[in-house]
């Protein structure tokens, strides 16, 4: 047939699913992120690991010497064991979410790859769900992982299951403390990425809102409700509750967790704003 006489003819086919772009996203993000510094960064955080691991060692195993035996006495390899570990790991966190988050939207909006990004078949929940997953992936590097790994060796060194019967909700809460933590932190990270014109005035304004307002509650504590707007605060008080642990503040728990919430909530809420415009209408 003559190529003048063809005409349109109608697709029988079925049409491919979205392919999962907020993981290629979130792929990509955390290779590119792979750096020198990230690598130091995670190299350094790995120290603290190493000496919780050689105490749980020597605990399990050297315990029955005599030069030991009083050191062992004291330590204790109990839910604040690791609550204690997670709470040391804060600083490394907020390294590793500045390196890893601080540019990811302030990058894209510099160079205009808002608009490649969304004229392609990537909708706003991919594409923040990407960005939040390379954070998410570094901070659980040195935070999620290792603390699992932990108990871990914990209960394969006893002789007995003394110690996960009596512990075996202590998992439970790592993944939840650890799930809280980057959710409210990776959030404002994100959030100061997309509102700020750089990455350094990110990570400068992400370290002073953690830093000045819980500088503020420790110079004022007859001010009992002072510790509600400082995150490191909120965060130790809600860790006391999922490992069963004394509060160290006055103020609710449960209050604390609903500022969590609310925190992640509002920055979800910003991103929305600051991202969705740009957003090419098909």
């Amino acid at each position: 047939m003559p190529i003048y006489e063809e005409t349109y003819r109608a697709w029988h086919g079925q049409l491919a699913a979205r392919p999962r772009t907020w993981w290629i996203i979130a792929r990509t993000g955390s290779r590119l992120r792979w750096k020198r510094a990230m690598i130091l960064v995670l190299l350094l955080a790995a120290l603290p690991f190493l000496v919780r691991g050689a105490q749980i060692y020597v605990a399990m195993r050297l315990g029955d010497s005599p030069e030991l035996a009083e050191m062992v006495q004291e330590l204790q390899i109990d839910a604040g064991f690791f609550a204690d570990f997670l709470r040391g790991q804060a600083f490394f966190l907020v390294l590793v979410l500045i390196l890893a988050g601080a540019g990811l939207i302030a990058s894209d909006r510099k160079f205009g790859a808002l608009a490649v990004y969304f004229s392609k078949p990537v909708r706003f929940w991919d594409y923040v769900l990407g960005k939040f997953l390379i954070v998410a992936f570094y901070g659980s590097l040195i935070t999620l992982l290792p603390c699992l790994l932990l108990f871990l060796m914990r209960v394969l060194l006893a002789q007995d299951a003394a110690f996960l019967q009596e512990y075996y909700w202590i998992p439970f809460s790592i993944i939840g403390q650890v799930a809280l933590s980057l959710l409210t932190l990776g959030g404002v990270i994100l959030v100061l990425s997309s509102t700020t014109g750089g990455s350094r005035s990110a990570a400068i304004l992400f370290f002073a809102m953690l830093t000045v307002p819980d500088l503020l509650r420790q110079i004022l504590p007859s001010i009992s409700g002072l510790g509600l707007v400082s995150l490191p605060a909120v965060l130790r008080q809600t860790s006391a509750l999922l490992f069963g642990l004394e509060r160290p503040f006055d103020f609710s728990a449960w209050l604390g967790l609903g500022v969590l919430m609310g925190v992640a909530g509002l920055s979800l809420a910003v991103l929305k704003i600051r991202v969705r415009p740009t957003e090419v209408v098909r």
